[in-house]
């Protein structure tokens, strides 16, 4: 009767199903940390995620699972759990609650690196952009609309490769460029 209890909760990722396909892991681990604010088994599946893709030599899929680790390490559930993150840690090796901005660009830097390769300008704009966002969190200005300046080029290059694509923009939102300048009006950007 007492191991029932030690095994529901024993589980890092308690409620959700058991999957060794890392694109689910990916999944889940999103809904770890983004809806669920359990950002702790979140980061196992990522780093599982990115042994598998490895192991499997699956670059789109590796790239996939750095932005997720980038979205991670910038993730609002990390604050909430900053007592634990200041005292333990991350899985990631060097990783703390105070440099964890610097590994969300880190991880969002190897994404990008992997997307150039395949000259997927829709998903370099958008790392660039969620570079941009992770740099005006750590009060890195210059560099923040630098990376908006880098997105909204590659969301152009995209549109003229695939002009009847669609890119999903908040509600109220006209085109991506109004976009980008909204946020770089808001951080002063030249």
């Amino acid at each position: 009767m007492l191991v029932l209890p030690l095994l529901i909760f024993g589980c890092a990722a308690f409620g959700l199903p058991v999957t060794s396909d890392p694109a689910k892991k990916i999944g889940q681990a999103y809904q770890l940390f983004d809806e669920q604010q359990r950002p702790l088994p979140a980061e196992k599946l990522i780093r599982d995620s990115i042994d598998i893709y490895k192991e499997k030599n699956d670059l789109a899929g590796l790239s996939e699972a750095y932005r997720a680790y980038g979205f991670f390490f910038r993730s609002g559930a990390i604050e909430k759990w900053n007592k634990h993150y200041k005292s333990k840690g991350f899985l990631e090796t060097g990783a703390t609650f105070e440099n964890r901005y610097s590994y969300s660009i880190k991880y969002f830097k190897k994404a990008r690196a992997i997307y150039l390769g395949n000259f997927r300008y829709d998903a370099l704009a958008n790392v660039y952009l969620n570079m941009g966002f992770t740099y005006a969190i750590s009060k890195e200005n210059m560099k923040a609309c630098e990376m908006f300046d880098k997105s909204n080029a590659n969301y152009e290059e995209h549109m003229k490769n695939h002009p009847d694509s669609k890119m999903n923009l908040p509600k109220g939102v006209v085109s991506y460029e109004d976009y980008i300048v909204e946020h770089k009006k808001r951080l002063s950007c030249e």
